[in-house]
């Protein structure tokens, strides 16, 4: 009994730090490849939230920020001082606002700001064509085409190297 232990403990010791360790690798977001993909058309089809005009062509000709949010969500609240002042800089920003109550949102927005040019509405289509992973989620964007993107909050670093 006592030499079954010996040899089955480690064993199984080893099959879970294997385990864990390739779990690690899969969530490295260092290792996440961007892929140039076009913006789904149907974004710039969708009437804006508070306006209801859709995404003016002119604003796509220049670099611009799609970025994920929701009322709901912690890290979005803790990250939008950075959009605020990115705003200020003359940085344009398509907000889409995720699986969220348009009451909060109207709220959230009055209490703390809009930083965004346009507010989409969106109940999980858009991130499923664009494979959001989790809110917030900021996609920076050349000629519709998405050329680096940020999951989880922005920092100020993060944003100087893409300006």
């Amino acid at each position: 009994m006592n030499k079954v232990k010996v040899f089955i403990i480690p064993f199984f010791l080893i099959l879970i730090i294997i385990f864990i360790a390739l779990n690690l690798n899969k969530n490295d977001k260092s290792k996440i490849k961007i892929q140039y993909n076009e913006i789904p058309i149907s974004i710039f089809e969708i009437p804006d939230f508070i306006n209801n005009k859709t995404i003016d062509t002119e604003l796509r000709k220049n670099p611009y920020i799609i970025n994920f949010f929701a009322s709901w969500c912690g890290p979005c609240l803790a990250e939008h001082p950075i959009l605020m002042n990115l705003k200020e800089k003359g940085v344009k920003i398509i907000g889409i606002n995720f699986r969220d109550d348009e009451n909060n949102l109207r709220e959230w927005l009055k209490n703390n700001g809009n930083p965004f040019e346009y507010i989409i509405i969106d109940n999980g289509d858009i991130a499923f064509e664009l494979g959001l992973i989790g809110v917030p989620e900021t996609y920076f964007i050349k000629k519709d085409k998405i050329f680096n993107k940020i999951q989880g909050p922005l920092f100020e670093d993060d944003i100087e190297k893409f300006l």
